[in-house]
């Protein structure tokens, strides 16, 4: 009987990265009569979401992923963890060695998980490609209502109360003023899991509120970071 795989792909934008490492996996599994279900998290959301059933009946796990993905989900499987290029470069290495991979040790993951957190100075793009990577669908929504206002006219959106005006409070203060929050939010959601979101988002929002931007926002976000997990 076939072995088989389930594989989770995100990229920082995902547009590109993500669909190339799934479309590889899928060539490498199917070239050695392989099955394998890979999951897309991409700028659309989640893709061929992995089900209960889809994670039991599966022989091995592969994360191949720019951003922070919950692996608690995998929890005693053969995992193995890399960055979303490599799957692209080498999708067949990185197939033998989930096949090779040993079952998770729960208590000894529970001790990686907080060598990973401590150390997770180390770390900083991943967690600010996280944060940037779930900012991009306000960026784009926002910017995209603001250009629609300006259809109806470069000065439309300066009368009150008309459609144009509507958009542009919509695109620009409310989907605009997520970028920082968001941004905050999930840099913290990548430092300390989901505890992280709603301080990192709470102090994204503060930062924001006194005019400290972007930097200010990944300062706050760092709060999270200084918890103690034991």
């Amino acid at each position: 009987m076939a072995k088989k795989l389930v594989a989770v792909t995100s990229c920082p934008t995902g547009i590109a990265h993500t669909y190339m490492a799934a479309e590889a996996l899928q060539k490498a599994a199917a070239a050695r009569q392989l099955s394998i279900k890979v999951e897309t998290r991409g700028s659309i959301g989640a893709e061929n979401v992995l089900t209960d059933e889809d994670i039991r009946e599966a022989d091995a796990v592969i994360i191949a992923a720019d951003t922070a993905v919950d692996t608690g989900r995998f929890a005693g499987k053969p995992l193995v963890k890399v960055g979303v290029s490599e799957a692209i470069k080498d999708p067949a290495g990185l197939i033998d060695r989930a096949l090779a991979a040993k079952p998770q040790d729960l208590v000894a993951r529970v001790e990686e998980i907080k060598q990973e957190r401590k150390s997770q100075a180390t770390g900083w793009y991943k967690h600010l490609m996280t944060g940037v990577s779930y900012m991009i669908p306000f960026t784009v929504a926002g910017g995209i209502l603001i250009a629609i206002s300006f259809m109806f006219g470069i000065e439309a959106a300066a009368t009150e109360g008309t459609f144009a005006y509507v958009l542009n409070v919509i695109g620009g203060q409310a989907g605009f003023g997520f970028m920082i929050p968001i941004l905050a939010g999930f840099i913290a959601y990548s430092i300390a899991d989901r505890p992280g979101i709603a301080p990192g988002m709470a102090a994204g929002f503060l930062a924001n509120s006194v005019g400290a931007g972007f930097l200010g926002a990944i300062v706050a976000a760092s709060w999270p970071a200084t918890w103690s997990t034991t």
